[in-house]
């Protein structure tokens, strides 16, 4: 049997911010230049998913995996 360890909460936090700026940023970035700037949005759509991974390891680490 795999023991439950309560892991840390940083993979949360960080998982969050990531999916946050990652989501955000790119809006910001287009009001503020009046244009749409596809790389952005590209880089932010790529760290929103490093967060996603981030809060599902931290996820798997929580139930002892």
């Amino acid at each position: 049997m795999v023991e439950r360890t309560n892991g840390s909460p940083w993979f949360f936090i960080l998982g969050i911010a990531l999916v946050v700026v990652g989501l955000a940023g790119p809006l910001v970035v287009d009001a503020m230049t009046g244009e749409v700037q596809w790389i952005v949005r590209g880089a932010g759509v790529l760290v929103a998913i490093g967060g996603g991974v981030l809060i599902g390891f931290g996820l798997r680490r929580r139930r002892g995996r």
